[in-house]
């Protein structure tokens, strides 16, 4: 295991990076956090044990985006921890934060085809790097755009492109309230024409519906493509019917086909 930094945009200008070297790796697997998400070696957090599940075949990348503190857990209030975290962030700025980590990454594993595996806000990012949509947003906020490279494939958790009324998620709320517009989002799926793509949807997911997530399987171009629905699964992936469980992580690395990962690129 390894840390790793990269240029950020916003509070510490910072982006961490948690490497989590496999042997005889076949590729590198970058894990996107969702919004306000963290990513980082701590016992019990979903990166850090997805991670170490991949890292038979792969080298593993956490890529925790630039914040204004970075102690999550010390917060019992999550509105005050995104307050205190993310107040006045943009979506462009995270955007360009896990471009940024990607690069980073791409400059550590030279020679390895890359892999995105982005959870909810993560795999739209994901869709929007590998569509070849992501120079021109973050180029709008005034960024020059990290050198990303060629995405060999994409996993998609928990993402769709319009959130459930009832969501948790508001559009007033920092980094979604500039979110881009969905026909970005979509053009993006639709420029993914080469490589693989996997997506991933938790039947209890109470921020996308299925329709949602489903659409953005449909436009996505690639043909080596597959939509999984995880039986009991909520829309962090963290839980199984209500209950804290890690099933839902080995539902999807058993529907990636791992053993495919540890030998020959493609999934």
């Amino acid at each position: 295991m390894s840390f790793i930094e990269a240029r950020g945009s916003y509070g510490d200008k910072t982006v961490r990076i948690t490497a989590v070297e496999g042997e005889n790796p076949s590729r590198v697997i970058c894990l996107f956090h969702g919004v306000y998400g963290a990513a980082s070696r701590k016992e019990g957090d979903k990166y850090w044990l997805l991670a170490n599940k991949l890292a038979k075949g792969a080298s593993v990348c956490l890529i925790e985006t630039s914040r204004k503190v970075r102690d999550k857990w010390g917060f019992s209030d999550p509105q005050m921890w995104v307050q205190s975290a993310f107040s006045g962030k943009t979506y462009r700025q995270e955007l360009y934060d896990q471009m940024s980590g990607l690069a980073e990454v791409r400059r550590s594993f030279v020679g390895l085809p890359v892999c995105l595996w982005g959870f909810s806000l993560g795999g739209i990012n994901s869709l929007i790097i590998a569509g070849r949509q992501a120079e021109a947003l973050v180029l709008e906020e005034g960024f020059t755009p990290p050198e990303v490279g060629e995405i060999e494939g994409v996993i998609v958790s928990g993402s769709g492109d319009s959130l459930k009324p009832q969501s948790s998620f508001h559009m007033d709320l920092p980094i979604i309230d500039s979110i881009c517009d969905r026909e970005v989002l979509h053009r993006a799926c639709r420029s993914i024409d080469r490589g693989w793509a996997r997506f991933f949807w938790g039947d209890m997911d109470g921020t996308f519906d299925r329709d949602s997530a489903y659409r953005l399987f449909e436009l996505t171009g690639t043909e080596d493509k597959a939509f999984h629905v995880v039986p009991g699964a909520d829309h962090s992936f963290r839980n199984l019917e209500g209950v804290p469980s890690s099933e839902p992580l080995d539902y999807m690395i058993d529907r990636l086909q791992v053993r495919q990962l540890q030998g020959q690129p493609g999934v």
